[in-house]
């Protein structure tokens, strides 16, 4: 769990980041016509993200409190 616990804060780092570079990607108006099915699968990829954070957001909080 101690390790687990260590990494947690690189995992949520490394999420966020790409959920910023995708956030940017998405912002551009250009992705939807020339490359409609990859802002699909970005579209995708933030929903997974935010569901990666939550939970590890919540397991860090649970193992913090041990």
């Amino acid at each position: 769990e101690q390790r687990e616990l260590d990494a947690l804060p690189g995992r949520i780092e490394a999420l966020e980041a790409e959920q910023k570079q995708i956030a940017a990607d998405v912002a551009n108006p250009s992705l939807y016509v020339s490359e409609p099915q990859r802002a699909t699968a970005l579209h995708a990829r933030a929903t997974q993200i935010d569901d990666e954070l939550t939970a590890a957001l919540v397991r860090w909080e649970t193992l913090g409190s041990r």
